[in-house]
């Protein structure tokens, strides 16, 4: 994890002080969206399923009570 870590990290790095590796990116990300579209496999009006594991949720959810927070957590 640590040396992929390193890897994005220095990725990052080349790209905020290097403009033509990014350029170079978006030019060819720009052209692989034009050979292959990008299209939605989901209809727009697709709803998710929110009922699809009710049964085990009301069977656990009173066991996971006692893992909730007893209070909002403070980020910052």
């Amino acid at each position: 994890m640590a040396a992929g870590a390193k890897v994005l990290a220095a990725s990052v790095l080349d790209l905020l002080t290097r403009p033509d590796i990014l350029q170079r990116a978006r030019t060819e990300f720009d052209a692989q969206l034009k050979q292959t579209p990008y299209f939605a496999v989901l209809p727009p009006d697709a709803k998710p399923p929110l009922d699809l594991n009710k049964a085990a949720m009301d069977r656990y959810r009173p066991e996971m009570r006692k893992f909730h927070l007893g209070e909002q957590p403070r980020l910052f």
